[in-house]
């Protein structure tokens, strides 16, 4: 059985990338966060190099092909017989920027690879998207706001009622999902 994995939109999950995403010089309020991690470990099997494909199999006898992206150099160093594994992080964050600029509702997109220094091929690739919105209700009785996105109005509970109170329409608010994967090579 052979699986083909998408690797072609990594994501990074780092404390400098999140606080580089443009936040307009707004006060911050941290509404909603989630993150979920998958890794995936084996041996490498195949290398194609000319279609960026490599094989793994996995410790449980399952065969894993992935894409690799143009963006991943160092391919060619990477052999049969190698130690492979993939760390797939996925993170939402939803922030509530008071006094940004309620007009610059829109959808943002921003890529970064980093790879790591040494003698085996690492690093992480991130992608995030940020879509940024208009409060235009804020419901205290249910916890809730209700923000207009570029596509549609969107109504977001919050752990925090408490954030509700420095609220109001007309203020900015910017979802980010951001995907992190990391791959470390080690050498037979």
């Amino acid at each position: 059985m052979t699986m083909k994995r998408p690797f072609n939109l990594a994501l990074g999950l780092t404390l400098s990338l999140v606080g580089a995403l443009p936040m307009a010089q707004a006060e911050t309020l941290p509404v909603a966060g989630a993150a979920a991690s998958t890794e995936l470990t084996g041996t490498v099997t195949v290398v194609n190099q000319e279609r960026r494909l490599l094989t793994i199999k996995t410790p449980e006898g399952r065969f894993e092909v992935l894409h690799v992206p143009d963006e991943v150099q160092r391919l060619d160093q990477i052999k049969i017989g190698n130690k492979l594994t993939i760390t797939q992080t996925d993170l939402i964050l939803v922030d509530l920027q008071k006094g940004a600029d309620a007009d610059a509702m829109g959808v943002t997109t921003q890529s970064t690879v980093v790879r790591d220094p040494g003698t085996k091929p690492a690093g992480m690739m991130i992608d995030s998207l940020t879509v940024t919105g208009v409060v235009r209700a804020v419901d205290a009785a249910n916890s809730s706001v209700t923000i207009m996105t570029p596509e549609k109005p969107m109504t977001f509970k919050v752990k925090d009622p408490s954030v509700l109170d420095a609220l109001a329409p007309g203020d900015s608010v910017s979802a980010t999902y951001i995907r992190a994967i990391s791959g470390e090579v080690r050498f037979r």
